[in-house]
């Protein structure tokens, strides 16, 4: 049998790990942004991709 390496006397603060729903609903993503960076990550890994034909054999 394996023995845990944590140690469960230590103390877990709970507020820290939780999610009040009104923090969900009323916060206002800034979806330009968002899409702005998703763009931003296809871009790049589309420029620094190699292309097949370019690829060597």
């Amino acid at each position: 049998m394996e023995t845990p390496d944590h140690n469960p006397d230590t103390a877990f603060d709970t507020d820290l790990y939780t999610i009040e729903w009104s923090d969900i609903e009323h916060a206002e993503m800034d979806y330009e942004n968002y899409l702005n960076d998703i763009e931003h990550f296809f871009k790049e890994d589309f420029e620094e991709d190699i292309l097949e034909e370019d690829a060597p054999r």
